[in-house]
């Protein structure tokens, strides 16, 4: 499965607080609950994996290189595509994102981003829920967070 596949509909919702994560430990215990049954949560397949990683991977890369059109290329578009950011502000379409990490970093001002402790966990047959943290090497200062992100398998593929 490519990342183009995976790009296609992929939707992400950033979150800028603990609470955000509370909902999503909710919804995947509630999911969990209706699809999981006695044999435990359902297995990561290793194919799914790699194809999510290989997304972060390039949207790292398109970052760290300048390249905020790259990097929002790895999310869905339209308006599928949520993100959640700081204060509660809602960004609806992958256009309105980029033009919101433009101005809020400009040119010259991106830094070295790092995402880590991954955690994959899926919630059905053709949806997974991903954790993770991003930090971001911008002198003087170093901004840091969690993040939410939850792909989905439609006809393109896991997206």
């Amino acid at each position: 499965m490519s990342g183009a596949e995976l790009r296609s509909r992929r939707v992400l919702a950033q979150a800028a607080t603990a609470s955000v994560l509370v909902v999503a430990s909710a919804l995947l215990a509630g999911g969990c609950a209706m699809r999981c049954g006695a044999g435990g949560p359902l297995a990561v397949a290793p194919e799914d994996r790699a194809a999510i990683e290989q997304v972060l991977r390039e949207q790292d890369e398109a970052w760290n290189r300048g390249d905020l059109h790259a990097f929002v290329a790895g999310y869905a578009e339209g308006e599928r595509m949520t993100y959640l950011g700081k204060g509660g502000t809602i960004v609806r379409g992958r256009d309105a994102l980029e033009a919101r990490y433009r101005k809020s970093y400009p040119e010259g001002r991106r830094g070295t981003l790092t995402f880590s402790d991954l955690d994959l966990r899926r919630l059905g047959p053709d949806d997974y829920l991903v954790l993770g943290k991003w930090s971001l090497a911008l002198p003087p200062d170093h901004p840091h967070g969690v993040f939410t992100l939850v792909f989905e398998r439609g006809p393109q593929g896991l997206a």
